[in-house]
């Protein structure tokens, strides 16, 4: 009996010893109900298993999913790698993200060519696509219209640019962040800052 759980508990530590360890990043971009996530993970991992409370779809194998939220409120996502070059274990590669929905519909900001995305992450970065070059202020704002921060200002480069924000020191809350173009017109985002 003895010899019996010895072998038992052999091949347990053998599998369990070759489960690796592999450092996942969840990032995303709301746009109203609808968020695109992405998965990365530099141990390039075979498998991808996103689980979305509350979204739908609820689950995806895709690395890069977009789900839509049918209400607006707090969500919790969770993506576990697993496989790959570096054999990821599924239940020691995981990670959670939460986002914040506050539209419950999409919004487009296409107008002449210019739209602006918020990509949540440790610091939320600004995904600016532009038509032309042209001067922009773009600001942080609490929910009562109080100044936190200006973000850029001056002339944006026509293309895509990107924009962090350094939200190091304001407590955790749902921001609005305001641009305001040459012509007059002002788009706004809110933004969940962790």
């Amino acid at each position: 009996m003895k010899k019996l759980f010895f072998i038992v508990g052999l091949i347990l530590t053998t599998s369990l010893s070759q489960a690796q360890i592999c450092p996942v990043v969840i990032t995303h971009i709301i746009n109203g109900n609808q968020v695109q996530y992405y998965g990365s993970c530099a141990s390039n991992p075979s498998g991808w298993s996103w689980f979305f409370n509350g979204g739908s779809p609820l689950t995806s194998s895709q690395q890069n999913p977009v789900v839509n939220y049918s209400a607006a409120g707090q969500y919790i996502t969770a993506l576990s790698v697993y496989g790959g070059p570096n054999s990821c274990s599924a239940a020691l590669s995981n990670k959670n993200d939460t986002v914040v929905i506050v539209a419950t519909s999409i919004e487009n900001n296409n107008a002449d060519g210019f739209s602006m995305n918020v990509i949540q992450s440790e610091n939320p970065l600004l995904e600016i696509i532009n038509n032309k070059s042209q001067k922009v202020q773009i600001a942080l704002h609490d929910l009562n219209g109080q100044l936190i921060e200006t973000v850029f200002e001056g002339l944006l480069n026509q293309g895509k640019n990107l924009l962090s924000m350094q939200t190091y020191d304001i407590p955790t809350g749902i921001y609005l962040v305001r641009l305001h173009k040459e012509d007059g017109l002002e788009i706004s985002k809110k933004i969940l800052v962790r």
